[in-house]
């Protein structure tokens, strides 16, 4: 029941096809701070949250890591995270049992330079950056990474025009993204979620008016880049200067 990627693994592999595959990408990593690192996973939400666990450590990194679940049967990994080496810095929240997250409270002592990371359930992500903005955290220090697409607004798709660097002009009808325009023109961008939440088809950004709607770019990082997939042009037949 997939868009296309899962149907096509289906038709097309079998039990012993040798598979080539290109080196991860991550499009979730650990920024550097002179700092602590927060890590607050919900749910299976926590699985990003191990890696870095394990990243930080190697490289002696000041962190604490929280995992919010509803029961104790669905925290998959507290086995697994209390006999890791750094298992002394996770604290284990459990809803049913009385011990949910008080991340007000949590954040309060955080420092300016910490580094905040979040992913789970879109209301927990929301707690969390909530509570990391009440902390009086900046916006660029707090990251998230969603599951599947959070509720948005009723856009309206507008044609509009893409200025090249090399002084093409393309046009991106209503019906089309800007990624499958500029693919369609020969430019190696990837797509993969096609709605805003990977990263992958992020391009340049010179000048022009976008109405953004992704949920991957900081405030800072959206006056240089966008996100091709679903970010369009602001206002109908209006252009933005690629680069």
């Amino acid at each position: 029941e997939g868009r296309g990627g899962s149907k096509l693994l289906h038709k097309i592999f079998a039990v012993g096809r040798r598979v080539f595959i290109s080196k991860p990408i991550n499009h979730f990593p650990v920024k550097p701070t002179a700092g602590k690192h927060w890590l607050f996973g919900g749910g299976i939400g926590v699985t990003p949250m191990v890696a870095m666990a394990h990243e930080l450590q190697a490289a002696g990194q000041n962190f604490a890591l929280h995992y919010s679940v509803s029961t104790p049967e669905a925290a998959s990994f507290a086995s697994a995270l209390k006999q890791a080496s750094w298992g002394e810095r996770v604290q284990l929240h459990v809803s049913a049992s009385g011990t949910r997250a008080n991340l007000d409270d949590i954040l309060k002592d955080a420092d300016p330079a910490d580094q905040i990371y979040t992913c789970g359930p879109e209301a927990y992500m929301a707690a969390v950056i909530a509570a990391a903005e009440g902390a009086g955290l900046p916006e660029d220090q707090i990251h998230r990474e969603y599951f599947s697409v959070p509720e948005t607004p009723e856009y309206e798709n507008h044609p509009f025009s893409l200025i090249l660097e090399d002084g093409r002009e393309l046009d991106v009808p209503v019906d089309q993204s800007a990624a499958e325009v500029l693919r369609a023109a020969g430019l190696p961008i990837d797509i993969k979620c096609s709605d805003g939440i990977c990263g992958v088809c992020k391009v340049g950004y010179v000048e022009g008016e976008v109405e953004h709607r992704d949920f991957v770019l900081s405030k800072t990082q959206r006056e240089t880049a966008f996100i091709s997939c679903q970010s369009r042009c602001a206002t109908p037949g209006g252009k933005i200067k690629i680069g």
